[in-house]
């Protein structure tokens, strides 16, 4: 019963720039995302995704909504994945 953990894992509060991949630079110059800090916020993320689902065609109407609602990244995620595989 030692391996039952007693208290939950902590909530990621950012994430991994995704543009530079966490390495703060992109193509040799300061990642425009994130400025070097190599990682991005959850506002920062939401937008990066909308924005990115926005580039692939997804329907401009949702997304709107999607930003006037701010959900959090894993429902982003889904809706992603699912304009996507509509495409």
């Amino acid at each position: 019963m030692n391996n039952i953990p007693t208290t939950p894992d902590p909530v990621a509060t950012h994430w991994d720039c995704p543009e530079c991949g966490g390495t703060g630079t992109l193509n040799g110059e300061t990642c425009p995302e994130c400025l070097g800090a190599k990682y991005i916020d959850i506002d920062a993320i939401t937008n990066w995704m909308l924005d990115f689902m926005e580039s692939r065609g997804c329907n401009g109407a949702e997304l709107d909504q999607l930003r006037t609602e701010n959900p959090d990244p894993l429902t982003l995620t889904f809706c992603l994945e699912l304009c996507i595989a509509l495409k």
